[in-house]
């Protein structure tokens, strides 16, 4: 009987501290700040990684971090390797098959140009016969036809510095650069002054957190906790710190 009793109490004991399990986050492996920031040697942060932290800290879950290309990251959800991952249901073709949050941040994607250079965006058609740095891969719904036609010529690169680094060497006339991540790489490289950001957007969509069928319901607590979070504050002075950083 007394075995029996602290075998219980064992029991018990773990499961307090182990909580009721990890959920497994996935970020770009090269980060996407200020939503999601990776350092050498420092522990992930941003965003989307800290709202999913606080939330699933309420609920006995601690949240572990992986770096998984974005190709594979549905291979690795529907196997059961991969829990959740911040993303749009505009990126994927599918998204009835999993369980997305409520929109966390609405993000704009704008036109950043050099200062001494401005370029007037008011309409689509002051970008026609212009060169407009894009990343590589990323669809934009709004220029797709005229990028098609070359009334707007697309300049693919690999990430949102080597955009800016093309405008500092005007090799390029705008670059479409969303506004926090755009801002963010000018406080960083310390670029105030340098670059001016249109204040039209060429396009945007509501960042969420996805996530695989079988964490249905704790979505739905993610999304009233996430609710609270708006209406006390809370939330926006988590994107603010950011913001800010």
């Amino acid at each position: 009987m007394i075995r029996l009793m602290l075998f219980f109490l064992y029991c018990s004991l773990v499961t307090d501290s182990l909580g009721k399990g990890v959920i497994i986050l996935n970020i770009s492996p090269k980060g996407y700040p200020p939503y999601m920031i990776k350092k050498t040697g420092k522990q992930p942060r941003g965003i989307m990684i800290e709202t999913l932290q606080i939330i699933a800290s309420k609920h006995g879950y601690t949240v572990k971090i992986d770096r998984i290309p974005r190709k594979r990251v549905v291979l690795r959800l529907n196997s059961g390797k991969l829990d959740a991952t911040p993303l749009a249901k505009e990126w994927i073709s599918n998204p009835e098959n999993f369980e997305f949050t409520d929109s966390i941040i609405r993000v704009r994607d704008v036109l950043f140009s050099l200062q001494k250079l401005p370029l007037k965006f008011e309409k689509i058609e002051d970008l026609f016969g212009k060169e407009i740095g894009t990343h590589l891969g990323y669809k934009y719904p709004m220029l797709t036809t005229y990028f098609k036609n070359n009334r707007i010529l697309r300049n693919d690169t690999i990430s949102e510095k080597a955009m800016f680094e093309m405008l500092l060497r005007k090799r390029t006339d705008a670059a479409i650069i969303n506004e926090l991540v755009g801002k963010w790489h000018i406080r960083k490289n310390l670029w105030k002054g340098k670059f001016v950001a249109s204040k039209k957007d060429v396009g945007g969509f509501d960042y969420r957190i996805m996530f695989a069928r079988k964490w249905r319901d704790f979505v739905h607590k993610f999304n009233k906790e996430l609710s609270l979070m708006k209406q006390n504050g809370l939330l926006e002075k988590i994107i603010s710190k950011y913001k800010a950083e």
